[in-house]
Order: C-alpha cells, then structure tokens, then sequence
C-alpha cells in the first residue's frame, strides 16, 4: 500500500473518531444531566440497571454471591464468585465521582485524538519535520501518562468508596495501570529523536 494512501486514510480515521469520541461523551453527559436533575425515573435506576458498573476481586473471606447482594444503604450491589460485577446507583457519592472520572478519561481520550488530528493536519509525507509537531508529540506523551496516573487514582478513590459501603468481602477494583506510562515513555523518546531530525534538517539547510 502506497505511503500517502496509508497516510490519508490515517488522517481521516484520526478525525472520525475524534468525532465519534466527541458526541459519545456529549451523549452521555446529556442522559447523566438528565438522570442527576431527575427527569429519570430513579426507581428504574434501583431496580433494574445501574449507570455505573465495575469489576472487583473480593482478597478476603467472602461467600460467593450468585444473585445480587446489595450494600446497607442499597446504593452499591454485586454479584459473582471471587471476582465480582459491582454496580453502582447513579445519585450516590461513588456515582457523582464515576460520572466526574469518566468525563475526565473522556476527555483525556479527546484531546489525544485532538493531537493527532492536529499533527496529520500539521505535518506532510513532503515535508514532515515541524516543530509544531514534536510539541505535539510531548503533549501526548504526557497525556498518556496522565492517563495512566488517573487510572491510579481512580483505583484508590474508588476503593475507598467501596470499603465505606461494603465491609465484606474486601472487595478491590480491578484495573490496569502501567500501558499509558509505557505509551508516553514511547511517544517521548519518539519526540526526542524528532526534535534531532528537525534539528539537523535546520543545519542543513544552514550549510547549503
């Protein structure tokens, strides 16, 4: 496959999901507006599903829970063996945070795409070294590893929540850290070794 196909159909991905990314947290802002200020029935809330659901590990003793154990004040409940499906009710103190973690985590996602977006828009197969680009390149680095550091934060703050409404089992968020800091790291030296190719292109043109 030719450079500037790959390269164009690369550029309008980038947009499309920009895009995409964009209205799906629009969308969801929305309902979570609508669900917050009450124009939801909070009963359908309560009995049936959930806005926020999670994935836990009980590291303590605990009976398996085939059908939906719920919390004292009924605004946390799981189910499952070991490893646990926790759901959370949307006008609670863990709730309010998951809607406030997930915009954030929305948000991160769509200023990495904006980055992207701007670097396909900014650079060229004809002339690819701009210094508009390895800036761009840092602020994803470090974009990715704030990622990465939230999702840290995430695990304690969430837990804390969890602990304050269910004692038993000792039940713990199940999360992934670590790929974000790998990612960042990557686009980082990426960066670095782009500000050398701009670098000696400038001395180049100097010397001609």
């Amino acid at each position: 496959m030719k450079p500037k196909l790959v390269y164009s159909f690369l550029k309008v991905m980038v947009s499309v999901v920009f895009y995409l990314l964009i209205a799906i947290a629009g969308v969801f802002l929305f309902v979570s507006l609508l669900t917050f200020s009450g124009k939801q029935d909070l009963k359908r809330y309560q009995h049936h599903d959930p806005v926020y659901t999670y994935e836990v590990q009980s590291f303590g003793p605990g009976p398996a829970s085939t059908s939906y154990t719920y919390s004292p004040d009924s605004l946390m409940r799981y189910h499952g063996n070991s490893r646990f499906t926790l759901e959370v009710e949307s006008r609670s103190a863990a709730g309010y945070y998951s809607l406030i973690g997930v915009l954030i985590f929305l948000g991160i996602g769509i200023c990495i795409l904006w980055n992207f977006r701007q670097i396909f828009r900014e650079a060229s197969l004809e002339h690819p070294f701009r210094r508009s680009v390895s800036r761009r390149l840092r602020m994803l680095a470090a974009l990715f590893i704030a990622s990465d550091l939230f999702n840290l934060l995430n695990y304690f703050l969430l837990n804390s929540f969890i602990k304050q409404s269910i004692a038993s089992p000792h039940l713990k968020l199940i999360t992934k850290v670590g790929d974000g800091f790998i990612i960042g790291l990557v686009v980082w030296i990426i960066a670095v070794v782009y500000q050398r190719g701009i670098d000696l292109q400038e001395e180049n043109a100097l010397t001609v």
